[in-house]
């Protein structure tokens, strides 16, 4: 995506949202990243379940 160095969950799940603002507020979380990142962490979704969604 970038040149930077960013958190690999931020540049799976927040990249792609209309409301991500690189370099900005990047310490907070919504509840879909939240959701999300747990969802992961367990296996209960893959990084590619992630990529192939259609938005």
């Amino acid at each position: 995506m970038t040149g930077k160095n960013i958190d690999p969950y931020v540049e799976l799940i927040c990249t792609h949202c209309d409301f991500y603002t690189e370099g900005e507020d990047e310490e907070l979380e919504c509840a879909g990243f939240r959701i999300l990142k747990t969802m992961l962490d367990e296996g209960t979704i893959s990084p590619e379940e992630i990529k192939n969604v259609r938005i």
